[in-house]
C-alpha cells in the first residue's frame, strides 16, 4: 500500500500557504461582532454597522450567517472615512 504525501502550496514568491505560515498572526483570522467593533474601534454604533454592511457599503464578513468583522476589514473601514488635507489633492 503506498501513501501520497501533500506538498505545502507556494504563492509565486515561493512562500508557503499562509495557514502554514509561522508568521501570520492569528489574531488577524478573528471575527469580531458588530458590538465589539462599535465599543473598542470604530465610532460608529453597532446598528450603524449592521446597516452599512447590509448595504454593502463596508467591507465585513457573513460567516454563519452573521455579521463580522476581521482587523483587515476593521482597517479598511478606519480608512475609507480619512480625509487628506487640500494641499495634498492633485489639481
Amino acid at each position: 500500500m503506498t501513501t501520497a504525501t501533500r506538498k505545502a502550496r507556494t504563492t509565486k514568491s515561493g512562500d508557503s500557504d499562509q495557514s502554514t505560515d509561522p508568521r501570520l498572526d492569528p489574531a488577524e483570522l478573528v471575527h469580531y461582532s458588530p458590538e465589539q467593533v462599535a465599543k473598542t474601534w470604530l465610532p460608529f454604533t453597532a446598528r450603524t454597522l449592521r446597516d452599512k454592511a447590509n448595504a454593502r457599503l463596508i467591507p465585513h464578513s457573513q460567516a454563519g450567517g452573521r455579521i463580522s468583522f476581521r482587523l483587515a476589514h476593521i482597517r479598511e473601514i478606519a480608512a475609507m472615512y480619512e480625509v487628506r488635507p487640500l494641499s495634498e489633492r492633485s489639481s
